[in-house]
């Protein structure tokens, strides 16, 4: 096996010693080093070296997705341009690997822009507002380890999804881009309700949450192997954090049906217990119907607010009207009460569409969000109106 190493090693210093050679090099110094190599080539008789260990499969993959956006909040308006945290523009490496015909394993690195991000831009801000003034370009969304077998299910270690995550948002509609299940308020969060010019100190996503159990975080989570269509999937997180949830997805006679409940509780940390769920239906012909509802116990305010809720439903309509990919329209309506302050109620209406671009693996919307808040004792803010159009390109 050295005689592969010394034939690596001479035609490297030969080459080398090619392309530092000056400018004025005799053309008899070139032919010697052409013959080296070709003595060298020869010497080696076929042979090779080659790389013997198993290495994982490495994608790298993402999307870019940003706004233009006209919001109105009763007092001013302007124009706005943001990053959409509805789905917000990221990059991911996925690496894979198999141990054998029942195991197999997964890295999985995804880090998130929030470039103006769409929960903190507002009317008031003077340029562009990222958050947090000393936040990374990127930050983190999942580090993960996946193990996964086919007969006994699927463990993650690490920083992402948790046993509870997307309960509240299962949606057969296609249409998650602008509207994620009470999530439109993703794509104005930041923006502050106003009453005679002044703002409330309220802004919409202190108001409005589809209380989604606990997100993504620090956790090990388990995924059962799926039976009759029903899977049940669980994770432990940091401070003693626990969720679980029963998902369900099966098809008859060319209706699709998903569904998933969850239960989290974060009472060591946050005092908070969520019980929420969602559903969604979709009909051979493009129609479907989508609900979603959420309780949460929260001892935070010592019994003022014992009960924030959240009640919400959507129909969509998938239909191929253009020859460059399937049209999606939406309309939805969601409800809101005491998520941080006691009596304190909020709805949303919005519609839109998301138009599909296949060939470019492009996805346009644009869509209109009206968000209204009920305050107690006190005389109602003015309605915010959000008009945005937008574009999610994925790579």
């Amino acid at each position: 096996m050295n005689s592969p190493v010394k034939l690596l090693s001479s035609t490297a210093l030969a080459a080398a010693a090619m392309v530092m050679a000056v400018p004025t090099a005799y053309a008899d110094a070139h032919a010697s080093l052409e013959k080296r190599v070709k003595a060298l080539e020869k010497a080696g008789g076929g042979q090779t070296v080659t790389r013997s260990k198993k290495t994982m499969k490495l994608v790298v993959s993402g999307h870019i997705n940003r706004l233009i956006q006209f919001v109105d909040n009763g007092t001013t308006s302007g124009f706005e341009h943001t990053t959409s945290i509805e789905s917000r523009s990221r990059v991911r490496w996925v690496g894979t690997g198999k141990i054998n015909d029942d195991l197999s394993i997964q890295t999985y690195i995804e880090l998130g822009n929030r470039s103006s991000s769409s929960t903190a831009q507002d009317l008031d801000t003077n340029g562009d507002n990222n958050g947090n003034a000393n936040q990374d370009p990127l930050d983190e969304r999942h580090i993960d380890m996946i193990l996964t077998s086919k007969s006994l299910g699927k463990l993650w270690v690490g920083q992402g999804r948790t046993g509870s995550e997307s309960t509240s948002e299962v949606d057969l509609s296609g249409t998650g881009l602008l509207s994620l299940n009470a999530d439109e308020f993703l794509v104005a969060a930041g923006e502050d309700f106003q009453r005679n010019g002044a703002a409330v100190g309220r802004s919409i996503g202190q108001v409005q949450n589809n209380l989604d159990g606990h997100g993504r975080r620090d956790r090990i989570r388990y995924d059962t192997p799926k039976f009759a269509g029903f899977q049940i999937t669980t994770s432990h997180e940091n401070a003693d954090g626990w969720s679980t949830a029963l998902r369900y997805g099966g098809s008859f006679g060319g209706v699709k049906v998903k569904a998933a409940i969850a239960y989290s509780d974060d009472s060591t940390r946050t005092g908070r217990e969520t019980v929420n769920g969602s559903a969604s239906i979709l009909l051979p012909f493009g129609l479907s119907f989508t609900v979603a509802a959420g309780t949460q116990d929260d001892d935070r305010f010592n019994g003022v607010r014992d009960n924030a809720e959240m009640r919400y439903a959507k129909i969509g309509y998938k239909f191929k009207a253009l020859e460059v990919g399937q049209t999606r329209l939406f309309v939805s309506y969601g409800e809101f009460e005491d998520i941080t302050g006691a009596n304190e109620e909020s709805e949303t209406f919005a519609f839109g569409v998301i138009q599909i671009v296949e060939p470019l693996g492009i996805e346009l919307q644009a869509g209109y969000a009206n968000f209204s808040l009920d305050l107690p004792n006190a005389a109602d803010p003015d309605d915010i109106d959000v008009v945005t159009i937008g574009a999610r390109v994925k790579f």
